[in-house]
C-alpha cells in the first residue's frame, strides 16, 4: 500500500497538476535580520622628516627645532558601523576609536561619527534626528557649499568624517519629463555648550536648506544657510555626464559678509568683513585603459593673498628669533593664534588645483592599484606631491602604500609646512 501511494504521488510530479488545475506555490520571504554589524581594523605605521626651518615648525614646536629632525608615528583605528531597520524606524550609528603614537606619547579617542535615528512616515518623507554627516558638494576634496560638513582630507578624501548632531528631513518627488527628481532637505543644527561647539559662536540655532533636483540627466543642488554661529551663504552645485567616460561638476558659493582673521603689522589679529566668492569646477575621466583622471579647480574666496601670508611668515620668523634670544614667546604665541585662525589650514591661499591619476589590476596583476595625487599652489607654485600603491593580498585585507612630498620655496605656502616627506603603511581588515 506504502508503495503505491508514493508511486502515484511521483506520477503526479512528473506529469504536473490536472487541466484546469491551479497549484499553490508560495516562497516564503527570505529571513533578514533587521541588524547590521560592520567596519574595520587597520594599523598606520609612518615615518615622517621635518623641515625644522619651516614656520609651522618654529610655531608648534620650538624648542626642538633640530635640523635633520626625524620621526616615527604610529596611528591605529577601529571603525564600527551598526544599524537596525525595522518597518518605519531605522537606527544607524559610526563609531570610531583612534590610538595614536606621536612625540614619545602615547593618546586614544573614541568618538561617535555619526549616530541617528531615522522615521519614514511616509513613502517620500524622511526624518532624521541625531549625529550624521551630510556628504553636500560635487567637488572631490574642496565643497564650498557643503556648508555643514568638515573638511576632506587630501591624503584619503573618502575617509569618514565626523558628523554633527542635526534635525532633517527629506521629502522625494519623481515626475515625468525632463525634471525626473526632486527633493528638498531642512536642516536645524543646534550650538550650545557641548553640543556642536566646532561649528562656531554657542547659542545659536542654526538652520539650512538644500533642493536637489534631477533635471535634463543633470544633478543639481541648490544650497542655502542662515546667519548664525557662521555668516549666512548661499550656493549650488551641478554634475552631468557629457559620456559615458566623462564626468564634468562645479560648485559655488557665496558669503555676502565673510568674517576672516587678517593679520596687523603690530601682529594682531583683526577680523575684516567681505563678500567671498569661492568656486570648484572639475572633471572625471575614465580613459579606454581603465586609468581615472581627475581634475579639480578650487578658488577659495575666504583665502588670503600673498602679501597677507607674507606677513604671517614674517612674523613667525621675528618670533622664532625673539624666542631663542631672549626666550620671549609672545610674538610666537601671536604667531600660533594666526595659525589656529585660517593661516595653517589646509588651503589657506587662493588657487589650487588638484590632479589624480589611478590605474586598477596595474601590470596584469588583480587588485593592485597604482596612483598619484597633487595638489598645486597657483599662487605661489608650491605643491604637494602623493604617490601610493594599494593591493588586495586576500579578501576583506587592504594594503596601502603612501608618501606625501611638500616642495616649495621659503615663504611659500607648501615650503613653509611642517614636514618635508611623510611615508605610512597602511593595513585595513574589513568585517
Amino acid at each position: 500500500m506504502t508503495r503505491a501511494l508514493w508511486a502515484a504521488g511521483l506520477v503526479v510530479l512528473i506529469a504536473g497538476p490536472a487541466a484546469g488545475q491551479a497549484v499553490d506555490i508560495r516562497i516564503p520571504p527570505p529571513s533578514r535580520s533587521p541588524y547590521t554589524l560592520g567596519g574595520y581594523l587597520e594599523a598606520r605605521p609612518a615615518l615622517v622628516w621635518f623641515d625644522p626651518d619651516s614656520a609651522l615648525f618654529k610655531v608648534r614646536s620650538p624648542e626642538t627645532a633640530t635640523a635633520g629632525a626625524r620621526a616615527r608615528q604610529f596611528q591605529s583605528r577601529l571603525q564600527l558601523d551598526a544599524g537596525y531597520r525595522r518597518g518605519w524606524l531605522s537606527a544607524q550609528t559610526r563609531t570610531v576609536a583612534d590610538v595614536r603614537h606621536a612625540n614619545a606619547e602615547w593618546n586614544a579617542t573614541l568618538t561617535a561619527y555619526e549616530a541617528f535615528v531615522s522615521v519614514k512616515p511616509a513613502p517620500s518623507l524622511t526624518v532624521d534626528l541625531g549625529k550624521r554627516t551630510l556628504k553636500w558638494g560635487k567637488g572631490y576634496i574642496w565643497n564650498p557649499a557643503a556648508f555643514l560638513d568638515r573638511q576632506k582630507s587630501p591624503e584619503d578624501p573618502a575617509l569618514a568624517l565626523e558628523g554633527a548632531v542635526v534635525v532633517s528631513a527629506d521629502y522625494i518627488r519623481t515626475f515625468d519629463g525632463p525634471l525626473q527628481v526632486a527633493s528638498l532637505t531642512p536642516v536645524l543644527l543646534p550650538v550650545a555648550e557641548g553640543l556642536n561647539e566646532h561649528f562656531g559662536q554657542t547659542g545659536h540655532l542654526n538652520a539650512a536648506a538644500r533642493l536637489y533636483l534631477l533635471l535634463w540627466d543633470t544633478d543639481i543642488d541648490v544650497m542655502w544657510m542662515g546667519g548664525g554661529s557662521r555668516p549666512g551663504r548661499v550656493g549650488f552645485d551641478l554634475s552631468r555626464n557629457l559620456r559615458s567616460n566623462i564626468e564634468v561638476h562645479g560648485e559655488w558659493a557665496h558669503i555676502p559678509r565673510a568674517a576672516t582673521p587678517v593679520l596687523q603689522e603690530d601682529g594682531v589679529l583683526v577680523e575684516q568683513r567681505h563678500g567671498a566668492t569661492s568656486a570648484v569646477v572639475g572633471a572625471r575621466i575614465l580613459t579606454s585603459q581603465n586609468t581615472t583622471v581627475i581634475v579639480d579647480y578650487f578658488r577659495n574666496g575666504l583665502g588670503y593673498r600673498r602679501e597677507e601670508m607674507a606677513a604671517y611668515f614674517d612674523l613667525v620668523t621675528r618670533g622664532h628669533q625673539a624666542f631663542e634670544d631672549t626666550g620671549d614667546r609672545r610674538l610666537l604665541s601671536s604667531a600660533g593664534m594666526a595659525t589656529a585662525a585660517g593661516y595653517g589650514q589646509l588651503t589657506p591661499m587662493r588657487n589650487y588645483v588638484y590632479g589624480r591619476v589611478t590605474q586598477p589590476d596595474a601590470w596584469g596583476v588583480l587588485y593592485l592599484m597604482l596612483g598619484a595625487s597633487a595638489i598645486v599652489n597657483l599662487d605661489d607654485r608650491s605643491y604637494t606631491i602623493l604617490p601610493e600603491v594599494q593591493h588586495k593580498p586576500v579578501e576583506n585585507l587592504e594594503v596601502r602604500w603612501l608618501m606625501n612630498i611638500q616642495r616649495g620655496g621659503t615663504g611659500t605656502d607648501f615650503g613653509e609646512r611642517q614636514a618635508d616627506v611623510r611615508i605610512e603603511v597602511r593595513a585595513r581588515y574589513y568585517f
